[in-house]
């Protein structure tokens, strides 16, 4: 076998691949190019002589199934989308995918923001930064020192929607400043929840009670819309606002009015309905509101976490075990 590979694998990945199979290594990140059409995908795969595929930007879809005769493909996303998983399955070809490969990077994002929304980091270090004089006696001083003192999370409720993989590391994180953590999540249990350090709560009570508000659902059609003008006039007078979801599962418009009345003290978004996010947004222009550009998922560490993933899938289907994160499972010899 030989596995031709577009998504990133650390080494320590690909020296396990090595002792399987040959590799041949085009890192997305490296040529900056994704292959989006089937036949020219194909194409490149069989000139490498491969017949097995590990991706991450790249589209799988049914010509490259139709016109290679793969063994495996592996997908380093959390849900295999760009994978025409329905072709694979058909040929009998397994999909393995990578879920919560970004939790930690996520929930690591989550926390920074909500303790710079917190301590007005933001406004703290740009004040120092753009500082043209010396303050000048006591009472600018004060002034300024009272502008920037913010709260503790310690005695904060602090309010969580989603509490998949991503939402429960933010709890676990949140659970050591001492903070009450109200979760809202319909598919995960009371002890689920107190597993992790929060209380299963349903969304207007979380959105009524939190100081903190952090968003964490998936991007399916259920959550679209999921917080709208109704539940934003239950929050809190002052609340704080994170969202490192998704941006269509919370209605852009009552969202801007709450920020932009002050409704919403200070939010922090990762995620924008207009993706890449320029500074003309009308978010981004905002004074108590951080923006970033989608770069919750951007840790170094990903690779080696969807880099272990993969692997472990691989080794285990060829030893004719049950791959820990097989997609299709209805491939595996004695399913069904």
């Amino acid at each position: 076998m030989k596995a031709f590979i577009t998504a990133s694998i650390d080494e320590l990945g690909l020296a396990r691949l090595r002792k399987l199979m040959d590799v041949h290594v085009e890192d997305w990140k490296e040529t900056r190019k994704i292959f989006f059409d089937g036949a020219e995908f194909a194409t490149r795969i069989r000139d490498e002589g491969c017949d097995v595929l590990i991706v991450e930007a790249d589209f799988v879809p049914k010509e490259v199934f139709d016109l290679v005769d793969l063994k495996m493909v592996g997908s380093c996303r959390g849900d295999p989308g760009n994978v025409d998983v329905e072709a694979a399955t058909r040929k009998g070809v397994p999909v393995f995918f990578t879920p919560a490969r970004n939790a930690e990077a996520v929930a690591d994002l989550t926390l920074c923001f909500l303790l710079m929304l917190a301590r007005n980091v933001w406004a703290a270090v740009s004040f120092v930064k753009g500082q043209r004089e010396r303050i000048a006696d006591a009472a600018n001083y004060l002034e300024m020192y009272e502008s920037m003192t913010g709260v503790e999370l310690y005695g904060r409720t602090v309010g969580i929607v989603g509490f998949g993989a991503i939402g429960r590391r933010v709890a676990e994180r949140v659970r050591p400043f001492g903070s009450r953590i109200l979760a809202y999540d319909p598919f995960v249990s009371e002890a689920q929840c107190a597993q992790s350090g929060a209380e299963k709560a349903d969304l207007d009570r979380v959105l009524s009670e939190a100081d903190f508000l952090t968003i964490h659902v998936p991007d399916v059609p259920e959550a679209r819309g999921l917080i709208g003008a109704r539940e934003i006039a239950l929050l809190k007078e002052g609340v704080y606002f994170v969202n490192t979801g998704r941006a269509a599962s919370v209605e852009e418009e009552p969202l801007y009015e709450a920020c932009a009345s002050g409704r919403i003290k200070a939010a922090a978004f990762d995620v924008f309905w207009k993706e890449p996010v320029g500074p003309e947004d009308r978010f981004v222009r905002l004074p108590n509101v951080i923006a970033t550009p989608h770069i919750g998922g951007a840790s170094h560490d990903v690779a080696v976490h969807q880099s272990a993933m993969i692997c472990d899938c691989i080794e285990a289907w060829l030893a004719g075990k049950r791959p820990p994160f097989l997609f299709n499972p209805d491939v595996f010899p004695g399913t069904g």
